[in-house]
């Protein structure tokens, strides 16, 4: 799977956490425009839906960068971009939440600790 697919799965997980399970996908399309990759990874999309979704995004080998616009549930617009990139997925924006210090002390750990030898480990 293609980095920018990836960015686009993302986006769309998130739309429909944010909008419930079905709510993104019952919306037509207003808007569509999408230029796949081309040799060098370059590519670009955007859209905009009747429920008001609407999502831009572009990138290459390096990775992408986007912004994505939606209104909630509760009526409120919500806006975020994101840069996607050596650094992982770093999305900005108001109604972001702040990652709890659970999920901080368990990503500081992975970082901190070498990976475990799967081959190893399962010897008995």
């Amino acid at each position: 799977m293609s980095f920018g697919k990836i960015v686009v799965l993302l986006v769309l997980i998130h739309l429909s956490h944010c909008l419930g399970d079905t709510a993104p996908f019952l919306a037509s399309t207003i808007y569509y425009r999408n230029t796949p990759p081309d040799p060098f990874g370059h590519y670009d999309f955007e859209f905009q839906t009747t429920n008001g979704i609407t999502t831009k995004g572009a990138g290459n080998e390096n990775g992408a960068v986007g912004v994505v616009q939606f209104v909630s549930l509760e009526g409120i617009p919500v806006t975020f971009s994101y840069v996607a990139d050596a650094n992982g997925y770093q999305p900005t924006g108001d109604q972001i939440p702040a990652i709890p210090l659970h999920v901080i002390r368990q990503l500081e750990y992975i970082r901190t600790h070498p990976p475990v030898d799967e081959r190893r480990s399962r010897r008995w």
